[in-house]
């Protein structure tokens, strides 16, 4: 027997009449009673009696019929399965640093939380940590800052912004302000961890005017170099988000760079895993975000 009969004689030991087996496999009941006699001459022996308009199980019957039911919820399971794939599997495992977790991807996961039944995991960590979780499988896709990617992983450019200038409000009261000018100001400049693809990006840059220039305080956070704004001790280049964030605070100015420096967030996944429908999905909703703006 093959699935398609196992199927009809399933569906028939149920109802108990052609009609109902049809109704139940939406096929006509010319169809189940095609399928029925073919199986029975292959076989060789009956399945069921015809007794006043209803189809009784012989008892050869009775005798298959645990196995073809087993078989035939294997079958819903492998349908059930192949609808998943279908529609996408509704959990997704996404990278980012941290300033990107939070500053632009929060409000993507907040949507998606509120409006559907995806479930999330969101893993923080540097690009090379990041790299590494999709080589592994152990993530769908990240997002992050650059565009250069490794040999082995797929990078889509999400937008394209710049560095902000963050000082004490008394410091530059401008809204425009070149690399020259923070590097003269009586207040140092903080430097960041050239590990970082940003901090490399402003390390070229101050170097391109200043070759001899050496941060009094280099960090590895954007939040820290902000603090150190806040508390009056220095100047900062950070990125936009976290630089919206502060710009709020009254004792602080945010500025624009001139000439900028650009900040490029890619969103990134491991080609020997092709993004799969939740996951492009959700790399559409990140584009839309990336559209309307930082």
């Amino acid at each position: 027997m093959n699935l398609r009969q196992i199927e009809v004689f399933y569906a028939v030991m149920q109802a108990g009449t052609v009609s109902g087996a049809a109704k139940q496999l939406h096929v006509s009941q010319p169809n189940i009673t095609r399928v029925l006699a073919h199986t029975e001459q292959q076989l060789g022996f009956t399945l069921f009696d015809r007794i006043k308009g209803r189809l009784v199980p012989t008892q050869e019957a009775q005798s298959l019929i645990t196995e073809a039911e087993k078989i035939y919820q294997q079958l819903g399971q492998f349908r059930s399965l192949t609808s998943k794939l279908k529609h996408g599997q509704h959990h997704l495992r996404i990278g980012s640093p941290p300033i990107l977790a939070s500053g632009f991807l929060a409000p993507v996961i907040a949507e998606v939380c509120n409006n559907t039944d995806y479930t999330l995991e969101v893993c923080t960590a540097n690009r090379d940590e990041l790299i590494d979780g999709l080589v592994k499988n152990e993530l769908d896709l990240a997002v992050c800052f650059g565009e250069e990617s490794a040999s082995s992983i797929v990078q889509d450019t999400l937008l394209n912004t710049e560095m902000k200038v963050l000082t004490p409000a008394e410091t530059i009261a401008q809204h425009s302000v070149t690399l020259q000018e923070l590097l003269e100001s009586s207040l140092p400049l903080v430097g960041l961890d050239t590990r970082d693809p940003l901090g490399f990006q402003l390390h070229q840059s101050i170097h391109a005017v200043a070759p001899n220039f050496h941060p009094k305080v280099s960090v590895r956070s954007y939040n820290v170099a902000a603090e150190m704004v806040v508390h009056g001790a220095a100047n900062a280049i950070i990125d936009p988000w976290t630089a919206k964030h502060y710009q709020s605070y009254p004792q602080l100015q945010c500025a624009s760079l001139m000439p900028a420096i650009p900040v490029n967030v890619s969103l990134i996944y491991c080609q020997h895993y092709p993004l799969s429908v939740s996951a492009k999905w959700f790399a559409e909703r990140l584009q839309e975000a990336a559209r309307q703006g930082v």
